[in-house]
């Protein structure tokens, strides 16, 4: 067996360890990569990036539907090729593959060994052909579909989020186990494309949501079709012939196909964490605010690390760990300054404290609630959306600690309030920008601008305003 020794080795090839990777070798380190499965993990194969591709084809014939509707387009509905949005999906994956690739990261200069790895000491990582004494390790194997004990699951043919993008066929009736972010998304998506879909969640629907938006989301899903079957526990599952069904401690639903999405967790099969020093903790790799294990010289992120499991979370993560190891600086991540969005349509987007956790940390009595619909929203009027909401958490003094924005493209207005909230800034900086006209961003600017409105249009400005033009003549 080859021996190597190596500055960083990586264990990992999904978002956070390639970000680990790419950038550690540019800075001079000497990186190795273990990636025993695709290059590019869970996000350009099974997640992300054909989930997307999925809604977007979904919004093109969700357009056309309603141009129909609104007698905009007279033809006949057409047919959905789902074959053409299959190969689609598969074209988008190979499209961004080469960023992803093993050709590229050596290129950079990492070495990348596509075998599966273990810990076999505290400063050793071996596969079947290699060992590698290491400075450093980072563990980034990611998470992989949680499979609930349901009785009658092992002899039903499920669906997970890593085998759903391979149909063949666009299912008749799609019955979804779990209601979070994944559960909704596809739940739209494939009702779109015209499958009838059902989704059943023992709690509720996007239960970490606030209430007002998650009782958006939930209206908005019904009006296109999903069915909602909410603090419905599944208890056994049957199959017979090409029909699955689902008994509930509520109701028994019969469908084509069934997707499994009740969450994650962690891919961490044989690394034999207890040669290395490594322990797990709820769930997850234990580490400190550094994102450093119990082993100083092992550093765990992205998804093995955290249960804020996104794709800018690992990047993030990623960042953190270089520059610990690189650098010496300590740093640490901070969760408000990185902002989550779920692709539904419209978008719902958050970043920083929610309501809620603004209530419970620095007391209902210290925080500002400020909220701005899109019904006045000129850019919303031209679109024909009837549904948005812009809603802003600050502290008494005008500093920005939370956003929500549910609305067309918030994936990209959140970024403004990211960087008012990541650079601490107040809403007189988010009222005193300058949007485009007509813009959905707007709403941001008079939301902010609200905070102002009582003192710049009250009793006593126009007082003030009087006297001045009193003094005037």
């Amino acid at each position: 067996m080859k021996e190597i020794n190596t500055d960083i080795c990586i264990i990992g090839g999904g978002a956070a360890g390639l970000s680990m990777a790419a950038g550690a070798a540019q800075m001079g380190a000497n990186t190795v990569l273990f990636e025993s499965g695709k290059m590019g993990g869970d996000c350009l194969n099974y997640g992300c990036i054909p989930s997307k591709t999925l809604i977007a084809n979904a919004k093109t014939a969700f357009q056309a539907s309603n141009g129909r509707k609104k007698r905009i387009l007279t033809s006949t509905r057409p047919d959905i090729n789902f074959d053409e949005i299959k190969q689609d999906i598969l074209n988008v994956i190979a499209k961004i593959a080469p960023h992803d690739s093993k050709e590229r990261f050596e290129e950079l200069g990492v070495r990348v060994f596509q075998e599966r790895a273990r810990f076999t000491g505290r400063r050793h990582i071996s596969s079947d052909t290699v060992t590698v004494n290491f400075r450093y390790a980072v563990i980034a194997t990611g998470t992989r579909p949680f499979i609930p004990s349901i009785q009658g699951i092992s002899d039903i043919p499920y669906l997970t989020n890593e085998t759903i993008f391979s149909l063949t066929e666009l299912p008749e009736h799609l019955i979804i186990l779990g209601g979070g972010a994944i559960g909704v998304e596809l739940a739209q998506a494939f009702t779109r494309l015209g499958s009838k879909v059902s989704i059943i969640e023992a709690n509720s629907i996007l239960h970490n949501q606030d209430e007002a938006f998650k009782a958006s989301i939930c209206q908005l899903l019904k009006m296109e079709g999903v069915a909602l079957y909410e603090q419905n526990v599944p208890d056994k599952l049957t199959a017979k012939g090409d029909r699955i069904t689902v008994h509930t401690n509520q109701h028994v639903i019969n469908g084509t196909h069934l997707l499994i999405a009740t969450g994650r967790m962690l891919t961490t099969p044989n690394l034999e964490f207890e040669k290395a020093g490594v322990t797990t903790q709820n769930g997850l790799i234990k580490t400190n605010q550094h994102l450093r294990t119990d082993n100083k010289r092992i550093y765990a992120i992205g998804d093995v690390a955290t249960k804020n499991r996104h794709t800018n979370m690992a990047s993030a993560h990623a960042s953190i760990a270089i520059q610990n190891i690189l650098l010496k600086v300590p740093a640490r991540i901070n969760p408000n300054n990185i902002p989550y969005t779920i692709y539904v349509e419209p978008e719902l987007s958050y970043v920083g404290y929610s309501k809620y956790a603004a209530e419970q940390k620095f007391g209902k009595h210290n925080i500002i609630c400020l909220n701005q619909n899109f019904e006045t929203n000129d850019r919303s009027a031209t679109d024909g959306n009837v549904v948005g909401l812009v809603h802003l958490i600050a502290k008494k003094n005008g500093r920005l600690i939370g956003a929500t924005i549910f609305a067309p493209h918030a994936g990209e207005l959140i970024q403004t309030c990211t960087f008012a909230i990541t650079q601490k800034l107040k809403l007189s900086a988010l009222a005193r920008l300058n949007f485009p006209y007509p813009s959905y961003g707007e709403a941001i600017k008079y939301a902010a601008g609200s905070f102002y409105s009582k003192k710049l249009f009250g009793s006593k400005m126009r007082w003030l305003v009087k006297l001045r033009f009193k003094l005037l003549s």
